[in-house]
């Protein structure tokens, strides 16, 4: 039962050690073995240890297990950030090879917001048709705008390879019609990312919408046209600021969504459009590295908190504007 403890203590600190200075892993396994086995007699003990294995020479390895005795560490919340601990203990960034997770969290804000603004560049006329129409076909239109949120995330996933890969229906039909003389790339692009999660967040977008824009008596519109207005003023003075608490609440609904999006950008997107929530799925389900799942679900968790702030000032500065109007 020692030896079980003492094989698990090991190898605790053999992986932290690793994580920080790659190739460790092996050097400290083995320099315990050989101190369990007896084969470091040489006193003082470190010098037998230094002429045996080479490797204990290196400062920065001395200097993570140094900071192994402390209870808290900062090493997953820099390395999250890009940063780490220098020689002489100062935060410095790290090498550009590793450099990966800062530009992942702006990838993933960048293409929220992308997401967010289309959904609400949509989502606009689509509930405008929804309440002009009659009811039997707003009823339709929007039982299809409701009909992917029906449907299994990962099959429409799915469907949008099957339609967008170079010998699916698309590329078919401009071949077909002498469009294109070669198949394009659709898939595995930054738009076929955008396509497949504007797809799935827009009725989400549609439904706030349409609850706000179902409350705004149509007249005002038509008094706005009566009085000599173009109709895109009319619009832009009259209809849009009393439809901007929908889109507001709906961009905050959708923009949310897109952030912990990790299975869409995985399967339809390249390798440049991963987003943060791949390597917090990455590092907790495949590596079981929790310290660093952990700290970049804090980023993700600090990223909505922020927005969720600018939403709701947006919110209460155009509510006071409207009661100054």
């Amino acid at each position: 039962m020692a030896d079980a403890r003492r094989a698990g203590k090991e190898g605790v600190l053999a992986q932290l050690v690793n994580q920080r200075v790659v190739g460790s892993r092996f050097l400290v396994i083995k320099t315990a073995k050989d101190a369990a086995d007896g084969k470091l007699t040489m006193r003082p003990v470190r010098d037998e240890v230094l002429s045996k294995q080479g490797g204990w020479k290196n400062i920065d390895l001395w200097q993570v297990i140094a900071r192994q005795q402390s209870a808290r560490t900062d090493y997953y919340l820099l390395a999250s950030l890009d940063l780490k601990r220098g020689a002489d203990n100062s935060i410095e960034a790290v090498s550009a090879d590793r450099a990966i997770f800062v530009d992942a969290l702006l990838r993933t804000i960048w293409i929220s917001i992308v997401v967010t603004v289309i959904c609400a560049v949509l989502a606009v006329p689509l509930a405008q048709a929804i309440v002009s129409a009659p009811p039997a076909w707003s009823k339709l239109m929007f039982a299809l705008i409701l009909f992917p949120l029906w449907t299994s995330l990962l099959v429409r996933t799915v469907i949008w390879i099957i339609v967008l890969q170079k010998n699916g229906p698309v590329n078919s039909t401009l071949l077909g019609l002498g469009i294109v003389s070669e198949p394009l790339d659709l898939i595995y692009t930054r738009f076929s990312l955008y396509l497949a999660m504007v797809q799935v967040l827009l009725p989400m977008m549609v439904l706030s919408v349409v609850a706000v824009m179902r409350r705004v008596p149509t007249t005002y519109m038509r008094a706005a046209l009566s009085l000599g207005a173009p109709w895109l003023t009319a619009w832009r003075r009259v209809q849009l600021p009393l439809i901007l608490p929908g889109i507001l609440s709906g961009g905050a609904i959708v923009f949310v969504f897109a952030l912990g999006y990790y299975i869409t950008p995985t399967l339809v997107g390249g390798p440049t459009d991963q987003m943060i929530s791949s390597y917090i799925a990455f590092y907790t389900n495949s590596t079981l590295n929790w310290g660093m799942g952990a700290a970049l679900s804090l980023q993700l968790l600090m990223i909505l908190v922020l927005f969720a702030l600018l939403f709701w000032t947006a919110s209460v500065l155009f509510r006071r504007k409207a009661h100054v109007a």
